[in-house]
């Protein structure tokens, strides 16, 4: 695995409820570094987002600037819960985290989300050293699938999931839905890389999905998380750009 931790800040845009890969958070030689993703390719990053209202944040106004500091960034470590809160340990127990842990670990744990807020990081799609892209996600969409109130008891921890692509959707041409063995509909794949899911799908990629936490009781962001990895079958006819998502 690559000492370089990275994890991608996205900005959801509440009109089309659409997400858009505006910015890269890594740490790596014991220094942070962000960066927007203007230079970067395909589509939903930084230049699609303020096409549709985004407003560089205030703490990183320059989008050409590499952005680095010796601690996590203000801007940033403000979404972290303080280790000065009694329940402290008890919430990185929950998160399945220790003391030993760092901030861009719990980060990611946590997403760094806030109430009604329009950020959060969340784990690239990662090339480990067995070959295979790895990541874990939460399921979005799952709100607006009019779902019974009791459809987690469809589910179990290591249930496997489906996957099955959907180039007529109206929101999303590379939307990709995730649905229960039985056939039964969930939500989606995050589109802030569905495109790159959608591409390794028509090359003939296998991913394998599965259940790894429920928490029927939170709010919808939070119902359900699973793990992804996938064997890359084939890099041909498959763009850089379809791919972008995809950090080392």
């Amino acid at each position: 695995m690559s000492n370089v931790h990275t994890l991608l800040v996205v900005w959801q845009n509440k009109n089309n409820r659409l997400y858009y890969h505006i910015g890269t958070l890594s740490y790596y030689n014991n220094q942070y570094e962000f960066t927007y993703t203007h230079s970067e390719q395909g589509g939903r990053k930084l230049g699609d987002a303020i096409k549709n209202g985004y407003i560089h944040h205030p703490a990183f106004p320059n989008p050409s600037k590499v952005y680095r500091s010796n601690t996590l960034f203000p801007a940033f470590d403000r979404r972290l819960p303080s280790n000065d809160r009694s329940d402290f340990k008890a919430i990185l127990s929950d998160l399945g985290l220790d003391e030993r842990s760092t901030k861009m670990d719990l980060l990611q744990q946590t997403r760094g989300r806030l109430a009604s807020d329009t950020y959060s990081f969340e784990q690239p799609l990662r090339l480990e050293k067995d070959g295979k892209l790895h990541s874990s996600f939460f399921v979005h969409g799952m709100r607006h699938r009019n779902l019974p109130d009791q459809w987690y008891l469809w589910l179990a921890k290591s249930d496997s999931l489906k996957l099955i692509p959907e180039p007529t959707n109206n929101y999303d041409p590379n939307a990709v839905g995730i649905y229960t063995q039985s056939g039964k509909h969930l939500g989606y794949v995050p589109n802030f890389y569905s495109k790159a899911v959608f591409s390794l799908l028509e090359n003939g990629a296998t991913p394998s999905v599965r259940v790894v936490y429920l928490n029927e009781k939170s709010t919808p962001h939070w119902w359900l998380k699973v793990d992804f990895e996938c064997e890359i079958p084939s890099l041909q006819g498959t763009t850089s750009d379809e791919l972008a998502p995809v950090m080392q």
